[in-house]
């Protein structure tokens, strides 16, 4: 791969408020939870919808999804968790 063709990473990825680090990515996934409830409350009222219901849609699919993310990740990367010298209750840790 060329020069031209490579995005080289920012040199800075996260900041800290007090005792907690906040990665910039972690922002971006946020605005777009955000940003898509928004757009799905305002699509489902100019439907005749109760916009409200976005909200509670919303509620419920985001930890799921969270939740759905990191099984994924364990099956798909089960030598990471299980077997000898592993330690299995690392699969519960997100952070």
């Amino acid at each position: 791969m060329n020069l031209l063709s490579s995005i080289p990473s920012p040199t800075i990825s996260s900041f800290t408020l007090g005792t907690v680090t906040v990665h910039y990515y972690a922002l971006f996934i946020l605005a777009g939870i955000v940003v898509a409830t928004v757009v799905t409350a305002g699509r489902m009222k100019a439907r005749g919808m109760e916009a409200g219901a976005a909200i509670d849609i919303a509620i419920w699919a985001v930890p799921f999804g969270i939740i759905g993310g990191r099984l994924f990740h364990v099956f798909t990367h089960a030598n990471d968790y299980f077997g000898p010298d592993k330690d299995w209750t690392s699969m519960f840790k997100l952070w």
